[in-house]
């Protein structure tokens, strides 16, 4: 989002290739990549168009196909455990109606488990609900070929921008935004009501207003700087390692190729 964000900045991006993909206008092809409850496609079901794998841009939307083939592309990787947890919390809001929880609740650690289970009967898949945990190597390869021109570390957007400012001419600026947050552990007893009052007193528009507020205060915390304490126990935690294998591969091949970058450009 953070990245989407600087590049709207500067200029005006265009989304007729998914608006014809979709059979909507530009303007509506643009508000279903925003965050949403999806869109319903006629041969892929419902979807986050935002979050489809290179398979089913391939089979099922080839406008947009087109234009990515045609495009200098770049992928962000992340540490791929620190990545499974991130989705989990946002499976937690956004599906399982959880408000503000910790990383090391119980009902993460359940429902880890119950994600690995729907995870080991599939490779990839495009459905709403578990898109945020398909394999960052389904964004990236196909097929055995290399489709994105180049990857960076999530942690390394100052080698983005060169490369974009190299490929583009474009001068972008990445503000770092978009860290999910949770309740440090004394503010756990304070959730039940807040949770109440934001949702049985505040009218929605002063709820919104207020959220961003409520979230930088000093309840809570960056909820990534907790996530190497968290254990899931063996069996997860070693269905994690094999299940994204491939994808801690890409990630240190885009931390060797921002550390390159980075010597190259000091010499």
């Amino acid at each position: 989002m953070s990245v989407r964000a600087a590049l709207s900045r500067d200029g005006e991006s265009s989304f007729a290739p998914m608006a014809a993909d979709l059979g909507v206008s530009e303007e509506e092809a643009e508000r279903v990549t925003e965050r949403g409850r999806g869109f319903e496609h006629p041969t892929l079901g419902l979807v986050h168009p935002a979050h489809l794998p290179l398979a089913a841009l391939r089979d099922s939307m080839p406008d947009t196909w087109t234009a990515l083939c045609a495009a200098s592309s770049f992928a962000l990787t992340r540490a791929p455990r620190d990545r499974f947890i991130s989705a989990l919390m946002q499976r937690m809001g956004e599906f399982k109606d959880s408000g503000a929880i910790r990383a090391d609740d119980t009902r993460v650690r359940d429902e880890a488990q119950r994600v690995c289970d729907w995870l080991s009967q599939r490779d990839t898949f495009t459905e709403i609900e578990y898109i945020h945990f398909a394999r960052q190597t389904d964004y990236v390869m196909l097929d055995g070929e290399r489709i994105i021109s180049q990857i960076f570390p999530v942690n390394r957007t100052d080698a983005l921008t060169k490369w974009i400012a190299s490929e583009s001419g474009l001068e972008v600026d990445i503000a770092h935004t978009h860290a999910r947050r949770q309740p440090k552990p004394w503010a756990r007893a304070l959730q039940p009501a807040a949770r109440f009052a934001g949702r049985k007193l505040m009218p929605r528009a002063v709820k919104r207003r207020l959220h961003p507020i409520w979230m930088a205060s000093g309840i809570f915390s960056n909820a990534s700087k907790g996530y190497s304490a968290i254990d899931f126990g063996p069996e997860i935690e070693g269905f994690i390692a094999e299940y994204y294998a491939a994808d801690a591969d890409l990630h240190r091949e885009a931390q060797a190729n921002a550390t390159a970058q980075h010597t190259t450009s000091a010499a």
